[in-house]
């Protein structure tokens, strides 16, 4: 399905989620339907909420999911192999519920189960209820802190991924004070000790890095997660973070969805953000304004400024690892999920940048296929060659 920017002004934020569900539920679902014979998606705060693309709910996540949910299915059915698509959709909003149970009737090909309440008590019956072989993808998007100590036995689950919504705005405002209770939980629970003497006295960038820190590692330890980047999603005509989305997995295929789809995500950000600025503007500027560039031009932008800074730095961290193997070098399938962990590149244009190396004879790649190999396999090992 494509995302129509028309159905998110004034929710530009939403946009950039659902930009990033609508590039990763498709490539999770179809590496899960290949293995797997029960995919099951959990939303443990469905809405819908300021939906505005009528029956078709396009513009929410549950739509999003169960759009791609449908077409999967469908697609692997028409290659004979049937896998069980099931998702649980939890609202405690009564008017919101009755919408929700409306909107799921079209979803006939898979099966949708509308559960009414808080997800807090739900999530245990609803792990319970997932067989050990199926994979899950639980998304936790609330508008506040919820008991996430509660939803431990779905984010637990072994084969498993998970993005959640870590409402940093609050956090960054009230850390420290007892005016967001959930968020001691949040941070002292899952495993972060002595939170409160880490984020004292920081501000700025320092603070939010921090408090990102905190609450990524809280849930991967908790968890038992390998790998948990985040994307931060920002306000959409001020140069700050909103939320931050925790993206939870243990396989390196995990994190390489996650960085396909989170520079999609960037992209859109920088673009709808440009463009809110944009209206900002010009609704107070002259007339002779409405033609310059200003500072919210896309390439300005947070988030293109995160996928330039990861562009420069992955590749000083490629040759950081290369040059400490020394002489055995690394096999590439060592080599990359690390460096995807701690930047925003893709795993294609690392490996592309590796092969530019090749050719170059910055590093050297014994036995490779051939010209025509744009990235490496799995098992091709890499050597430094600059001394």
């Amino acid at each position: 399905m494509a995302i129509d920017f028309a159905h998110y002004e004034g929710r530009e934020q939403a946009f950039v989620k659902h930009t990033f569900l609508d590039k990763y539920l498709p490539a999770l679902t179809g590496k899960v339907c290949s293995k797997y014979d029960e995919f099951v998606y959990v939303d443990g705060f469905a809405g819908p909420w300021k939906s505005v693309a009528g029956q078709s709910f396009d513009d929410t996540s549950f739509g999003i999911a169960l759009d791609h949910m449908t077409a999967q299915r469908l697609l692997y059915l028409g290659r004979g192999r049937d896998v069980k698509m099931r998702a649980f959709l939890v609202e405690r909003d009564a008017v919101a519920f009755s919408q929700l149970q409306k909107a799921v009737e079209r979803f006939d090909k898979i099966e949708v189960i509308p559960l009414k309440g808080k997800m807090e008590d739900h999530a245990v019956s609803i792990a319970a209820s997932i067989p050990s072989p199926a994979f899950s993808f639980t998304l936790i998007d609330p508008k506040g802190f919820p008991a996430i100590e509660a939803m431990i036995p779905l984010l637990k689950r072994q084969n498993s991924e998970a993005l959640v919504n870590f409402m940093f705005d609050f956090a960054n405002r009230f850390a420290g004070t007892d005016l967001i209770p959930r968020l001691e939980a949040w941070l002292s629970a899952l495993g972060s000790r002595d939170w409160q003497n880490q984020v004292s006295g920081l501000s700025g960038p320092a603070r939010e890095e921090k408090l990102e820190e905190l609450a990524a590692d809280a849930l991967r330890i908790t968890g038992d997660y390998a790998y948990a980047p985040v994307i931060t999603v920002d306000k959409a005509v001020h140069d700050r973070a909103l939320y931050k989305l925790i993206f939870l997995s243990r396989h390196p295929e995990g994190l390489k969805v996650f960085r396909d789809s989170q520079a999609q995500a960037l992209i859109a950000q920088a673009d709808s953000r440009s463009r809110a600025k944009a209206r900002k503007r010009a609704a107070s500027a002259t007339i002779g304004d409405l033609f310059a560039e200003g500072e919210d031009a896309i390439p300005n932008d947070r988030s293109s400024q995160i996928l330039k800074r990861s562009e420069a730095q992955a590749p000083l961290s490629l040759e950081r690892a290369l040059t400490n193997a020394g002489r055995e070098g690394v096999l590439w399938r060592d080599l990359w999920p690390p460096i995807l962990n701690e930047y925003a590149v893709t795993r294609s244009w690392l490996g592309r940048d590796v092969n530019a190396r090749r050719k170059s004879g910055r590093l050297l790649a014994p036995n490779w296929p051939s010209e025509r190999h744009r990235i490496p396999d799995d098992q091709q090992r890499l050597i430094w060659a600059v001394r």
